[in-house]
């Protein structure tokens, strides 16, 4: 196992800002391994979700995608290799979380906040609903945008000047 510190990439942002886009290029540029919650989501849940999901079937389900995707990241931050992690992290509280899940691991979080105007990101969406591209894992539909919309917690000025003092732009 490498005892050096790596890197764990924390893509953060609302809906359809371009972090998937922005993550994949990272993890060229990084020479990292990336995990994307919305890929994990529909393959582990994909043919499960009831005609009506809400935010009470999807979170725990989150939880459980981000828990594994956690359990691999930290196997291969320990062989030497960074990590980037798309994984929602919709709340202060989970961006904290993941931070001292990587700190306690004995590595480097560094955050990057992706984000984009809401008019660009609603065109987003539908247009990556009808193309069903690279970055596409499943519709998000008006109803679900918007709850998502709502549950997204935009980061404090505090959490935007870490990201700025470790050298990210944001979008």
């Amino acid at each position: 196992m490498n005892t050096q510190p790596q890197t764990a990439h924390l893509i953060y942002g609302p809906t359809a800002a371009g972090k998937s886009t922005f993550a994949r290029k990272l993890a060229v540029q990084a020479n990292g391994v990336r995990f994307a919650i919305d890929e994990w989501m529909h393959a582990m849940f994909g043919s499960d979700v009831p005609s009506s999901k809400d935010m009470a079937w999807v979170m725990p389900r989150v939880a459980r995608c981000q828990a594994q995707i956690w359990s691999v990241a930290e196997q291969i931050l320990g062989t030497g290799t960074d990590v980037v992690l798309e994984l929602g992290l919709l709340r202060r509280a989970d961006r904290a979380a993941i931070k001292s899940k990587v700190e306690q691991a004995g590595h480097v979080a560094v955050f990057h906040f992706v984000d984009a105007d809401l008019a660009i990101r609603r065109e987003r969406v539908l247009r990556r609903n009808i193309e069903k591209g690279e970055t596409y894992s499943f519709d998000v539909t008006p109803v679900m945008f918007e709850a998502m919309e709502s549950y997204f917690e935009r980061p404090t000025e505090s959490e935007l000047s870490i990201s700025r003092r470790q050298g990210v732009s944001e979008k």
